[in-house]
């Protein structure tokens, strides 16, 4: 069951519910379908006359890195980013119950703009065309305000506060030793050694502050020249801001491209994060990062082929996943300068 095949008449009975006011389902369709989660888009008539959208994301068990996503956490979090400057949907509702869509769902505001496919030919060119624009400029101040939001006060306590020091560093790098243990068929001495390495170069937090966890240029909606809304929340946390620097550096992020992101060229948004969010950034502590998230990204590809083994999905992207592997190691292999 998904968001296509619900029973309409139940949809518009638990819509109405929500909403306030009586709803007709007029038209639904897929706006994307991601390794973890499919996504529709719902528009209804209103008994006023008035018409809405409204974005269904239905959580789905057995995905990749599922174990890292809380449904109605992410919901909160986005209840509170409302309140900041970033750009998000506007949520509605969260239900745990499986009833309707088949799996958990939240229910968010419709907003215009698209997301773009990177690795897609047309989705390359657009990226490497809109970094020289406006786009290229707020893709930095963005991250920067995401990472000026006040999480203390914003009461964000309940995504989890590391320890001080090394201690955010610390627990991802075990809680990616346990992922590899858990999801790993045959030895993968290249990723261990790539967890050796990041276990040996712990660096500091310089502060903590709110990490989006996936911040790229897939996760945003564009608009012409502007960027309507920053997506996907599911792995937000509280930590090291470099976090998400280095995700958006990570050579998963480029697949071939000179630019981080498809977008820009790395000094370029690493200079502008740096004007946007006044403070330095620690080359030798985005490196850890870098290849934390490129051992992270391999092993999400481990965990994808091995659902599609044990016949948990049958999914054929997560099929072809598999088959990438000696990418995958070969890239971290490259960030550990094995030649």
């Amino acid at each position: 069951m998904g968001v296509l095949d619900a029973n309409p008449e139940l949809v518009e009975r638990r819509f109405s519910e929500h909403l306030g006011v009586s709803v007709r389902l007029v038209h639904r369709r897929l706006a994307g379908e991601g390794l973890s989660d499919e996504t529709g888009v719902c528009r209804f008539e209103r008994s006023d006359g008035d018409e809405v959208q409204l974005v269904v994301r239905v959580f789905r068990p057995g995905t990749v890195a599922r174990h890292e996503v809380h449904p109605g956490r992410l919901h909160r979090l986005l209840t509170v980013l409302r309140l900041s400057r970033i750009p998000v949907p506007r949520p509605m509702w969260f239900e745990e119950s499986p009833a309707l869509f088949g799996g958990p769902y939240s229910v968010v505001s419709w907003v215009p703009g698209t997301a773009v496919v990177p690795w897609s030919p047309e989705g390359r060119q657009f990226l490497a065309t809109a970094g020289s624009g406006p786009i290229g400029e707020l893709f930095c101040r963005a991250l920067s305000d995401i990472h000026a939001v006040d999480w203390r006060a914003a009461s964000l306590r309940f995504l989890g506060v590391p320890g001080p020091g090394r201690g955010f560093a610390l627990s991802r790098v075990d809680e990616l030793e346990a992922y590899l243990r858990r999801v790993r068929a045959d030895p993968e001495p290249i990723l261990v050694d790539g967890i050796g390495w990041l276990r040996a170069n712990l660096p500091d937090a310089g502060r903590l502050s709110l990490v989006h966890g996936d911040y790229r240029t897939g996760n945003m909606l564009f608009d012409g020249p502007r960027i309507t809304a920053v997506i996907d929340w599911e792995f937000a946390a509280i930590g090291d801001p470099l976090y998400d620097l280095g995700w958006v550096c990570c050579p998963s992020n480029r697949m071939g491209s000179d630019l981080v992101c498809m977008l820009l060229p790395e000094d370029v948004f690493l200079a502008r994060y740096e004007r946007y969010s006044g403070l330095p950034v620690d080359r030798t502590a985005l490196r850890f990062w870098v290849l934390y998230h490129q051992v992270r990204h391999a092993i999400m590809w481990l965990e994808a082929g091995r659902s599609f083994q044990l016949g948990a999905t049958d999914d054929l992207r997560l099929a072809r996943m598999h088959y990438t592997m000696p990418t995958m190691r070969r890239m971290v292999a490259d960030l550990l300068e094995y030649a």
